[in-house]
């Protein structure tokens, strides 16, 4: 098997699943069920709303190439990716060459029906998640705009001469 670690954000690295905790998690699940891994992909900072991150392309291509890699291991399905259908249908064709995508902290078996359910559900729930966090992000910019704020970086040749406060 192959282990897969991402996270979005340098922030997210910090705060919250840290590739350390990615890491190791995986490493636990992979020992606790027989799973003999011999490489280790990710480790960055990428986001998952495209699947053209090198990274996990990288992955991809290694584990098509190897027909000796049974499984991929991530920590959680969002990790794999929060592109919806387009992660089911790349988790399908996977399957087709005998690769099952497992992950370590929604440990169902993907082997069974409603197992290989509740993983495509988690990977239209990520797609999701993505979704609403931009309407709200979008919908924030919007009335910040409204009220005659300025979104993003100041054109050259401005200054901001209310720090802190937003830039108006």
């Amino acid at each position: 098997g192959v282990i897969y670690t991402r996270v979005s954000t340098k922030e997210q690295a910090d705060n919250n699943a840290s590739l350390e905790t990615q890491f190791s998690k995986c490493n636990e699940f992979a020992n606790r069920k027989g799973i003999d891994v011999v490489a280790y992909f990710g480790g960055t900072y990428e986001s998952a709303k495209t699947d053209e991150r090198k990274e996990f392309q990288k992955m991809i291509t290694h584990v098509k190439r190897r027909k000796e890699i049974s499984y991929i291991i991530v920590y959680s399905y969002d990790r794999f990716s929060r592109t919806g259908t387009e992660a089911n249908y790349l988790i399908y064709q996977l399957k087709q060459l005998g690769v099952e995508t497992i992950s370590a902290s929604q440990d169902f078996d993907t082997r069974t029906a409603p197992g290989d359910m509740m993983k495509t559900m988690m990977l239209q729930f990520a797609q999701m998640d993505n979704e609403t966090r931009r309407e709200k992000s979008v919908t924030g910019m919007q009335a910040k705009l409204r009220k005659g704020y300025w979104i993003g970086t100041l054109p050259f040749g401005f200054i901001n001469l209310n720090p802190g406060k937003g830039k108006e």
